[in-house]
């Protein structure tokens, strides 16, 4: 019998722990010689398809290379911790770009800086603003997958029906603020046919977009602190809430998961929701349904801003495999690779040139006004950049729970996220 190395040991007990969350997929009839690296992502259906063609398109390309995907659809940030914390490392490891420094700071990622210019590698497509995201220090440490931002998706066929004005797709039409759009909201729900005028989404990045239009933060500018109960945040936090408990232009949270929340907008139960760019997912999903557009998220006190900047990979710095691996994430962000992704998952690509082609504009296929989240690049307000951004982040979740539930004040649950984050730093 061959005798288990300390990696394979950790490995198989590591995934062995994990085995009924994720999904192994290696790609039938490699080369048996070659090296394997394993890539660790999560994805939804559209991205699982994305992801298979992609990686088809490199096995087909490459030679001495193969892919194990290990596909982790729900919980990916727990059971990728939860699979280091074993000793176990993916080779190349997907991550939102707020998860960067946390990964950073504990040296589980490898710098890039000496393959980029090894190679003489040009990042001049890549868009730069989501490329330094992936930068600490003036180390590069991955390539984004997609440039994307949340924006405002409406039902221009409920628009109509009501008799309402649709939000102006212009970044500098300031009329289209907080006020106007409560006022549209309350306007298109209609509940006694099952109509709401908005959703609110309970994600991260659904509440952090609203945030910063009023001029909060998360942290102190030098990262001493959390700063999530300043007066500008608790305001944005309260008007959410505010949207379920008090104008009732939002369904309660049990209402929407009975409703299948992840669903509302596509099946026309929303008139209006926070999506990031799931351009293809929209068009698939709701075809010829309804007519649907979007616009630009509606301005705060500090004006229009929105959240996201997507997600990348990245190298561990515990593969045994750095330069296969960093051949696959050259083949990640290539023209090939990025066009095939963005035909099939409709993102705001990561290079200038695929986001300027009709891969991605698709002329004559909704939405009308897709060129919101090329422009809302210059409005980008991304994740956190702090060492303990990815605990904090759970940490404001858990306690945002009981906001959105309803009964308590946004002041006592920033209050309460406050004192527990700073406790954490």
């Amino acid at each position: 019998m061959k005798k288990l190395s300390r990696r394979d040991f950790l490995r198989a007990s590591a995934i062995g722990s994990l085995s009924a969350a994720l999904t192994h997929t290696p790609w039938a009839g490699l080369a048996q010689d070659a090296v394997t690296l394993r890539l660790m992502a999560w994805g939804n259906p559209t991205e699982f398809e994305a992801r298979q063609a992609t990686l088809q398109l490199f096995h087909d390309s490459t030679e001495g290379i193969n892919i194990d995907f290990i596909h982790t659809p729900s919980d990916y940030m727990t059971k990728l911790l939860t699979q280091i914390a074993g000793g176990d490392y993916p080779d190349v490891i997907f991550l939102g770009n707020g998860d960067i420094e946390p990964f950073v700071a504990r040296g589980q990622l490898l710098p890039l800086d000496d393959f980029i210019a090894g190679d003489n590698f040009d990042t001049s497509d890549i868009s730069q603003q989501n490329l330094k995201l992936y930068n600490v220090d003036g180390i590069q440490y991955g390539f984004p997958v997609d440039a994307p931002n949340q924006q405002l998706f409406y039902n221009k066929t409920l628009f109509d029906e009501a008799g309402v004005d649709t939000p102006s797709p212009d970044w500098e039409d300031d009329s289209w603020n907080w006020e106007a759009f409560l006022d549209t909201a309350k306007a298109v729900t209609d509940k006694d046919n099952g109509i709401w005028g908005w959703q609110v989404k309970t994600g991260f990045r659904a509440w952090w977009i609203w945030v910063t239009a009023n001029g909060g933060e998360f942290f102190n500018e030098a990262g001493t602190e959390c700063v999530l109960n300043s007066p500008e945040a608790v305001e944005a936090l309260q008007f959410l809430a505010d949207l379920i408990h008090v104008h009732e232009v939002a369904p309660p949270l049990d209402v929407a998961s009975e409703l299948g929340s992840a669903e509302l907008f596509q099946s026309g139960v929303t008139a209006m929701e926070t999506w990031w760019p799931a351009i293809g997912r929209m068009r698939t999903n709701i075809a010829d349904k309804f007519e649907w557009n979007v616009a630009p998220h509606p301005g705060g006190k500090a004006g229009k801003t929105t959240a996201g900047g997507g997600t990348g990979h990245t190298i561990s710095a515990f593969t045994e495999h750095p330069e296969e691996s960093w051949e696959f994430l050259k083949f990640l962000i290539s023209t090939q690779c990025v066009s095939v992704w963005t035909d099939i998952m409709g993102i705001v690509p990561p290079l200038t040139s695929v986001a300027e082609s009709d891969v991605f504009l698709k002329p004559g296929e909704p939405p009308a006004d897709i060129l919101v989240f090329t422009k809302g690049n210059d409005y980008l307000r991304p994740d956190p950049r702090h060492a303990q951004f990815t605990q904090a982040r759970s940490i404001a979740q858990s306690q945002l729970e009981r906001l959105w539930i309803g009964g308590v004040s946004a002041q006592e649950v920033a209050d309460d996220i406050v004192a527990e984050v700073n406790r954490l730093l």
